[in-house]
This record gives structure tokens, C-alpha cells and sequence, in this order.
């Protein structure tokens, strides 16, 4: 089944938290939607990284402002000095930071913890996988993933607005 008969839209996006809604909430599904071919294909593919949708976003992201491969060193308020961590994007203006995942959950939870851990990320946004294909089965990752996660609000007042976006 498309992915468009599956969610009535495409891409399915969904806020897990929202105090203030995220500045360029549209601009991100259009980069989505607007890669969607080239996503579906990394997505559909066991043993694809996420690096890869990465690339295929990275200059529509950076086009809009974004960073690509964000650490302290290219953004020293990102993170506490000493955390070596890093997001895929990160927009300073408007202190968002995209990460994007292939389909491991336990990423998912590193990711809320580094948007919550940041002093200057307001907005948190998750673009994961519509499925998980996998060698043998496939699974709906992005329906999975909001169940998980749409129970722990409290991580989430550290931010003004957490966004899941499937692709």
C-alpha cells in the first residue's frame, strides 16, 4: 500500500509535544515529501544507514539555514562542554534540531535525550522511517515509534515542541 493511502498524507507527521508549534513545520514535510522517491528507496532497503537520507535532505536543510553535522565545535552553545555529542541539523535561529533515524529505537531515545540535554534546542524533530524493512519482515516504525514515545511528556517540557515526521 502507498504511503499516501496508508496516512492520507505524505509525509504523516505527528507533534509528541508542543508548547510554541515549530517555526518551519511545513517546510520540513515539503523537503520530505519532496525527496520522498530517494528516502522510500533507503528506507525500503535492509542494511541502509541513515547517513544516507541525510545526504539526500542535507541540501534543501541547508538551503533553509540548517547546519549539517552539528557538534560543539561548529556550534560551541549546542551542547555542555564535554558532551561529545552531535545532531544531524541544527538551525541556530530558530533553535531547532532535526535528527534522522533509519530504525533503531534505542537511537530515538539517545536523540530525545540530546534534544532535552541542549540548552538551545527549543524544538526537537525525529524523522524515522513509515516502515522498517528488515531481511525477513517489515514493520511500522513510525506508528511504533509514536506509541512509545506519546506517554513521556515530562522529558518533553524541557522543549517548546517535539516533532515526529515519517518518511
Amino acid at each position: 500500500m502507498p504511503d499516501h493511502e496508508r496516512f492520507g498524507r505524505y509525509p504523516p507527521s505527528q507533534y509528541l509535544y508542543v508548547a510554541n508549534a515549530n517555526p518551519v513545520v511545513d517546510r520540513l514535510t515539503e523537503i520530505v515529501n519532496k525527496n520522498q522517491q530517494e528516502l522510500a528507496a533507503i528506507r525500503n532497503t535492509p542494511f541502509r544507514k541513515s547517513i544516507e537520507a541525510e545526504k539526500i535532505i542535507a541540501a534543501d536543510m541547508q538551503a533553509l539555514g540548517f547546519l549539517h553535522s552539528v557538534t560543539n565545535r561548529q556550534y560551541a552553545p549546542l551542547f555542555k562542554k564535554g558532551l561529545n555529542f552531535e545532531v544531524d541539523f541544527y538551525h541556530p535561529g530558530w533553535q531547532i534540531a532535526v535528527e534522522v533515524e533509519k530504525g533503531e529505537i534505542n537511537n530515538i531515545w539517545k536523540n530525545i535525550c540530546k534534544f532535552a540535554e541542549s540548552s538551545v534546542i527549543r524544538h526537537g524533530v525525529l524523522l524515522v522511517p513509515v516502515v522498517r524493512q528488515g531481511q525477513q519482515a517489515s514493520s511500522e516504525f513510525y506508528q511504533n515509534t509514536v506509541k512509545r514515545l506519546c506517554h513521556i511528556e515530562r522529558i518533553y517540557t524541557l522543549m517548546e515542541s517535539l516533532l515526529i515526521i515519517g518518511y
